[in-house]
């Protein structure tokens, strides 16, 4: 760093002194010898200052000459040049002072050793190096000519304090004090801490060495001064009378200046100075010489316009103050400028551009000496010409200045100059020369015009915002400036949140704070607008009123302030489209310009409001009312818009199913906004407004099934749940208004009830396929439903005939399991079921989705699971051992299990401690709760709720009750309240113990009234505090169907109840306002739990009696069961609070009114004994037998699903396990679990319906029980059977119902792992077929001896599962099987053409093919070549058994809601090509035509539509 140039012109007291730099050759290493002397140095020194223009042009100014070692000798030799010489003499009489810094006056000792190194190494002989020879007769002669010539000039000497190193040389003084100083009257000297190369070298600006020069250069500035008598200040003064007269300018904005200053907090906008791009921007270095005159700015790369914007509010003007202040604190010369929109002086540019003349003559004396000659020679500047006063005054006065020193101009506000004049200003800076040494730091709001101009110019500009981390960090520390020591950090964080960037709201709110006394008066200050605000946000409106775009600048704070979400670009520039007609053209950077910067756009181009008090301000109602935005009207507009949308083509539903779902119209940017928000907006709107409701209505009943298709493509239903919730707001608060009668509020009542259930019940079936909306899920839909009654028409070829429910029941939805369902869980997030493999499920539960979230393994059966109160963590227990799971969303895809711990014990109840810190275990036989840390899974001192053993008596025991042992009762049941203050332990006896945990003290025990003492109470069976503590209220459930609640501090019964059956399991709201306990029928029944009135019964939907876990959802609307293998949903509307609703979701300014709404029947009420067990066809399908769980057959008309006829063939206690039909005999053979066989022949017609005949051909029962298979012959007559003993064929006769044996006993397949599956031959009825072993076998039916060799037909490729059939039917070749891969959600397809297979057949090839994207159910059917299935998530499916090994697809064609499981094994039957029969529970029930959907499902899960 060259410190004359780069940091003396920055000191105070330099600021008119010319700095310039003379040097010679003195490279003692050149090679090529010099004979140039001292004496010739000297002379060129001497011609160069005579030459110099600078110097030459200020004749008379004083002359300062610095220099280092020989360069000291040279001065003097110029000086006595200069003395001897007329044409110098006038230079000699200017030189005021000589600096030598380390001058070898008198010789220097290294210069004999330069010189033996010159000779050693072979350089070339130095004339100069002879001179610094000690007692060189140079330096004798200029020493003694010197002392007689100096006695007008100052002499300062400075000497070396720090020895030289020397490569290969000790270190030395190179010139030591004696030869430095020359000891004249006029001379002062000093040491500098530095060695010969470092006296006129220094690190930085604040080195001690740097400070020692500076300092003696200002003493002699001030001796010119003294000795010319010459007052700078008055002639400054003069001079600037007359530019202040010539500029009609006659001060700096110092007011505007000192009020900024005032604002700035001490410590704050220092990050700014700290930017790289300022200091790049400082420091930016131009070059006079090397400049091309004619190169303007914009032609290269520097940057010498700095541009800091930043919405309003955030403290620019402020950040321009300490800009201006730093940079004056450097020394700099700062010209600055205010444009201020409030007065009309102050936004023009000639304003500006005089203001900085007037600076920039303050600052410099050449440009001062410049404006003051033109004053002087009576030119005139017409003051309000810009163009004018940058031609004249600029560029040719003031930029002709040459100088050394940059001219820093800072110019806040630039957005509020006029628009003419700030175009011309960008131009006129853009187009500098290179040369002109100007930076130019500017501050405006983003984007708009300024940053259109800088970009058409072309200009190089760097770029700072505010509003971003450093304005953050310098409001905080405003406000903790402000705030105590003492003041909550919560509230100076939401100080924080609530600023949004906004300096000046931030101000403003801490003025109004320090006035606030109370939490509540400080909540409201937070929540208002500051009366600043008002006249801040008052100027930008008008200023947007006045503009001409005003209307669209409206339209667009409209959106943005109604919108619940910030919208992109795109979709604003839509909706103002369609709001009012006018097509934006503007990038996404100029919307804030046109609004008024009261909105701003973020990197990824949404839209934001400027702050929380923008909206508040542009949302009161004023009294002019001009740009007043009516919040309900601007929703109810953007409510029509969103929904004229929505009922457009876009949204139009398919044709066809093949023509697709999505309307082939461009999307409009505006359609995903439209369809998610049009509720939000028709929530806050007007309830008056019947034209929305009008569009709704038309809406719902067109469009509405694509808008769900689109969600459902979306992987989001929880849409339809939140405007479900809105739409019941909306109706409600109309509801107060309007009698609810007219068809529109009915239909959008209907919708909403539909939209809760849809969600729900067809939650997997939407998202796998979402076109299901459209064909399938309306037929699906209970009759009285809107979607079914609107969308489904009546047809003889789609349709479901049988008996189901009219209306939506309680029943949401289910969740089905391959395995037994035995424990239950749910917090805000998650519903957890664990399963008795080992499994928990995890489905989300956050925006009331159905979604399966993750599995976790534990291990063994999981029998206890509890989350904590946050949600993040989940607790399981099974298999004698505790887990703690970490179930916050990270960045992996699976949950981490924390830690796990062995037990001794199995805990009848696990919580966490309130502040997560603990997992407590409730531990019956112990009477104890054992305790661990949550994080480390430690264990800590178990809680004992009862005396511990070897404990000291009581005083006021015996002594001989002293001299027992301390034992203790083991309890039946533990369980803890929420609050974890109050324990109940159930004992064997009937009693319930109760604890006091705070002091671990007992309360005492309770009794049921009635038993106190005398009589044994029953059992317990469970029992539940009220979660709400002050209600102090107990319930238990008692093994004599009683149910009571008592206080438990009192230990006072309350109230009782009495039920039919017992309840073995209660669960509780979080507000403590209904008890739920299910009993031992599978019934669930809902209480007030502080006074035990029944609400409502939820009857038993399937044969699972027993439910081990029960419920309620964290908002207290749903109840969450599990029995067997099922987890049901139930959303009763008792559950909604009385005058309440059930909206619970988080949408800001709604009022929501519960709606009254019909009471939803309650679900399908299971009748056992009734169920279906199997399904059969006959006549081609046109005939079903249903065979029941009571014995009995019925011969149903599958048209209609009636029945036509009921067969009591069975005993009623034998469930029908088996039905087959021969056609051709019309024979119909039925088979028991007991092993009962029954072949019965039916005569009538099934096109009539007369009277049936029945005539039962053979009655046989298999001593063995149930035979493992039972065949009907083709012939009709004889029934192939299967049994421990080995296979038998029992055949009907004429004259007896028991038939003929032939048995073969020598087949013990049956005890095997490997049992034997058998088919009949489907092209030859005389043989049967045995699949065993990877072989086949083939058998001649009637003697049942085979026909094969003992090795069979070997099929090598062949998978058996033995809990599965091989499946073959009567008019197909084919054999198939379906068997599930162990533990994987895959299929494995195996099938032959058993019409190749004869008894000569010496292997078989038996194509196979895996399905890894599906899981299987139950096997539906087979007709001719195609094999049809139910997949784990409710689908019937199919696939082509022709080529199995080949094909790429199977077929999805419609799905079974999961409300119609019924618990147990799934039965259905495919009966035709076009009809599938199902059971539900009592129920059958049969689907017309829905075979004839098709989706084509590829292997790798992308689906065609067919």
């Amino acid at each position: 760093m060259f410190w004359p140039k780069e940091w003396l012109p920055n000191e105070v007291g330099f600021r008119h002194v010319r700095l310039h730099s003379y040097g010679y050759n003195s490279d003692w290493t050149a090679r090529k010898g010099r004979a140039l002397s001292i004496h010739d140095f000297g002379q060129a020194l001497l011609a160069d200052i005579y030459g110099g223009p600078h110097l030459r042009k200020n004749g008379d100014t004083p002359i300062v000459l610095v220099a280092h070692s020989m360069g000291g000798l040279v001065a003097k030799k110029a000086y006595l040049l200069a003395t001897r010489d007329p044409m110098y003499a006038s230079i000699a009489q200017r030189i005021h002072t000589i600096y030598f810094l380390a001058t070898p006056h008198r010789g220097a000792d290294s210069a004999q050793t330069v010189k033996l190194l010159l000779s050693s190494a072979g350089y070339g002989a130095k004339g100069f190096v002879d001179d610094l020879l000690p007692g060189s007769g140079t330096l004798d002669q200029i020493n003694d000519e010197f002392r007689h010539h100096c006695g007008n000039v100052h002499l300062r000497s400075f000497f070396e304090g720090v020895p030289t190193s020397f490569a290969g040389i000790r270190s030395c003084l190179v010139v030591d004090k004696d030869s430095a100083v020359l000891g004249l009257p006029n001379e002062t000297s000093r040491y500098i801490e530095a060695d010969h190369r470092r006296i006129c070298k220094f690190e930085s600006p604040v080195s001690p060495n740097y400070t020692i020069l500076q300092q003696s250069f200002l003493t002699t500035i001030e001796d010119i001064e003294a000795d010319s008598g010459y007052n700078p200040k008055d002639e400054h003064r003069s001079q600037m009378k007359l530019v202040s007269s010539f500029l009609h300018v006659d001060q700096r904005p110092d007011a505007t200046l000192l009020e900024l200053k005032g604002k700035e907090h001490q410590g704050s906008c220092h990050w700014v100075t700290e930017e790289r791009a300022f200091q790049d921007w400082m420091q930016e270095p131009f070059n006079l010489e090397s400049c091309d005159p004619l190169e303007t700015a914009r032609q290269t790369d520097n940057k010498k316009v700095l541009w800091l914007n930043g919405r309003p509010g955030t403290g620019k003007s402020v950040v321009a103050g300490h800009v201006i202040r730093f940079l004056e604190a450097c020394n700099f010369d700062c010209s600055f400028y205010f444009f201020r929109r409030n007065t009309q002086a102050a936004t023009t540019v000639s304003g500006l551009l005089l203001s900085m003349a007037y600076q920039m003559a303050q600052n410099n004396f050449d440009i001062r000496r410049s404006i003051a000659a033109m004053a002087e020679d009576g030119q005139r500047l017409s003051h309000a010409d810009h163009h004018m006063i940058w031609s004249k005054l600029f560029l040719e006065r003031i930029f002709r200045t040459e100088t050394t020193r940059p001219q820093f101009w800072v110019i806040d506000a630039a957005d509020e100059c006029s628009s003419k004049g700030l175009a011309a200003f960008i131009s006129m800076i853009s187009n500098l020369s290179c040369k002109v040494p100007i930076r130019v730091f500017m501050t405006s709001r983003p984007g708009g015009q300024l940053e259109r101009l800088l970009h058409h110019e072309k200009t190089q500009y760097s770029v700072i915002r505010t509003g971003q981390k450093g304005s953050m960090g310098d409001i905080e520390l405003f406000v903790r400036g402000r705030f105590p020591i003492e003041a909550s950090q919560m509230l100076i964080d939401e100080i924080l949140a609530r600023s949004n960037g906004i300096f000046l709201w931030a101000s403003l709110t801490m003025t109004k704070l320090e006035d606030c006394y109370t939490i509540e008066d400080k909540q409201d200050a937070l929540r208002g607008i500051p009366s600043g605000m008002d006249d801040f946000y008052l100027r930008i409106v008008e200023s947007v009123v006045d503009s001409p775009s005003c209307e669209l600048a409206k339209c667009i704070l409209t959106w943005v302030i109604c919108a619940p979400l910030p919208l992109r670009a795109e979709e604003l520039a839509e909706a103002v489209k369609r709001d009012i007609g006018r097509t934006l053209d503007a990038l996404p950077g100029q919307l804030p310009s046109i609004a008024g910067h009261l909105i701003e756009v973020d990197d990824n181009h949404h839209v934001h409001i400027l702050h929380l008090t923008t909206s508040a301000f542009l949302t009161q109602k004023r009294d002019e009312p001009s740009f007043w935005i009516d919040k309900q009207a601007a929703h109810g507009q953007i409510a029509q818009v969103c929904l004229e949308l929505l009922c457009g083509t876009e949204f139009a539903p398919p044709k066809s199913r093949r023509a697709g779902a999505a309307s082939k119209a461009t999307p409009s940017p505006l359609s995903d906004y439209a369809a998610t928000n049009f509720s939000y907006h028709l929530m806050h709107s007007s309830s008056a407004c019947d034209t929305s409701l009008v569009l709704l209505d038309k809406f719902l009943r067109s469009n509405v099934l694509t808008w769900i298709e689109r969600a459902a493509r979306s992987g989001d239903i929880s849409i339809l749940y939140h405007t479900a919730q809105r739409l019941k707001a909306y109706l409600a608060r109309r509801a107060k208004y309007q009698p609810p009668l007219s068809v529109e509020t009915q239909t959008i009542s209907g919708w909403i009830t539909d939209m809760y259930h849809i969600a729900a019940a067809f939650y997997s079936g939407l998202l796998s396929s979402p076109s299901s909306i459209h064909f399938l899920i309306p037929h699906l839909c209970p009759p009285r439903s809107m979607i079914h009654s609107i969308f489904t028409k009546p047809s003889k070829l789609l349709r479901i005939t049988g008996t189901f429910e009219e209306e939506w029941s309680d029943k949401l939805t289910c969740y089905l399991f391959a395995e037994e369902a035995l424990s239950l869980g749910f917090c805000g997030r998650y519903l957890a079921v664990g399963l008795r493999n080992g499994n928990i499920e995890l489905y989300q539960t956050g925006s009331r989705a159905f979604g399966s979230a993750q599995t976790l393994k534990h291990g063994k059966r999981v029998q206890r699971l509890a989350f904590n109160q946050s949600s993040t963590l989940l607790a399981s227990f099974g298999a004698r051992q505790v887990t703690v799971w970490d179930i916050r969303r990270s960045s992996s895809s699976a949950f981490q299990a924390m830690w796990s711990q062995r037990l001794e014990f199995a805990p009848s109840e696990i919580k966490f401690s309130p502040n997560d810190e603990i997992l407590f275990l409730a531990n019956p036989q112990q009477s104890s709760f054992s305790a661990f840390d949550v994080t480390s899974g430690s264990i800590k001192e178990p809680l004992l709720l009862h005396a511990p053993p070897g404990s000291p008596p009581d005083s006021d025991s015996s002594d001989e009750e002293a001299q027992r042992p301390k034992v203790w009762t083991p309890a039946q049941l533990i369980r803890l309240d929420e609050s974890q203050k109050l324990a109940a332990l159930a004992y064997r006896d009937g009693t319930a113990a109760i604890w006091n945990l705070e002091d671990f003290g007992k309360i005492g025990c309770f009794e049921k009234e009635g038993f106190e003492g005398v009589y044994p109470a029953p059992p317990i069976l469970d029992l539940i505090f009220n979660p709400v503590f002050e209600l102090e209220l107990l319930a238990i459930s008692y093994k004599d169907e009683e149910l009571v609640i008592c206080n438990p501090w009192s230990l006072m019964q309350q109230a009782s109840y009495r039920l039919q059956y017992s309840l073995g399991i209660l669960a509780a709201t979080s507000d403590g306002r209904i008890l739920a306990g299910g009993d031992e029928v599978g019934a669930i029944h809902l209480f007030s739990f502080e006074t035990l009135q029944p609400l409502y019964r939820i009857e038993r939907p399937d044969e699972r009696f027993h439910i081990p876990g029960l419920v309620f959802s964290s908002d207290n609307l749903r109840l969450f069961d599990i029995r067997g293998q099922c987890c049901n949903v139930w959303e009763p509307l008792v559950l909604i609070p009385r005058g309440g609703s059930d909206d619970s979701s988080s949408e800001p300014h709604s009022k929501e009114v519960a709606n009254n709404d019909t009471v939803a029947p309650s679900a399908h009420f299971f009748h056992w004994g009734e169920a279906i067990t199997t399904i059969e066809s006959a006549f081609d399908g046109i005939v079903v037998f249903v065979g029941r769980q009571d014995g009995t057959v019925d011969i149903c008309e599958s048209a209609t699903g009636e029945c036509i006829e009921k067969l009591k063939l069975h005993d009623s206690h034998a469930p029908i396990h088996q039905v087959d039909w021969n056609n051709e005999k019309k024979t119909l053979f039925s088979m028991d679990i007991s092993g009962r066989c029954i072949l019965t022949r039916l005569e009538f017609d099934p096109k009539k319906r007369t009277q049936i005949g029945v005539t039962k051909c053979l009655d046989h029962k298999e001593q063995t029980g149930c035979p493992f298979q039972a065949i009907l012959s083709p012939q009709g007559l004889s029934i192939f059977l299967h049994t421990l003993a080995g296979i038998k064929v029992v055949a009907a006769m004429a004259d007896s119902i028991e038939g003929t044996i032939v048995e073969n006993n020598n087949f013990h397949w049956g005890s095997s792992d490997a049992r034997a599956r058998w088919v009949i031959h489907p092209s030859n009825s005389s043989h049967v077929l045995a699949l065993r072993d990877k072989r086949v076998h083939v058998f001649d039916w009637s003697t049942l001896q085979p026909l094969t060799t003992a090795d069979g037909i070997l099929a090598d490729k062949i998978t058996w599962q033995t809990d599965l059939p091989w499946i073959s039917r009567s008019g197909s070749t084919y054999v198939g099987c379906v068997s599930t891969v162990l533990s994987t959600p895959s299929c494995h397809f195996t099938a032959f053409d058993a019409s190749q297979v004869t008894p000569e057949t010496k292997s078989l090839a038996l194509p196979t093919r895996n399905i890894e994207v599906v899981g299987l159910q139950t096997v539906a059917g087979l007709i001719r070549s195609t094999l049809y299935f139910l997949d784990t998530n409710g689908w019937v499916c199919s696939i082509s058994l022709k080529n199995l090994d080949r094909t790429s697809y199977f077929t999805r064609h419609f799905f079974i809601p999961p409300t119609w499981h019924t618990g147990g094994n799934v039965v259905i039957k495919v009966i035709s090509k076009t009809a599938v029969a199902l059971a539900r529970g009592e129920k059958l029930i049969v689907f017309h035509g829905f075979l004839e959907f098709g989706e084509k499902v590829l292997f790798d899960e992308k689906v065609i539509i067919s």
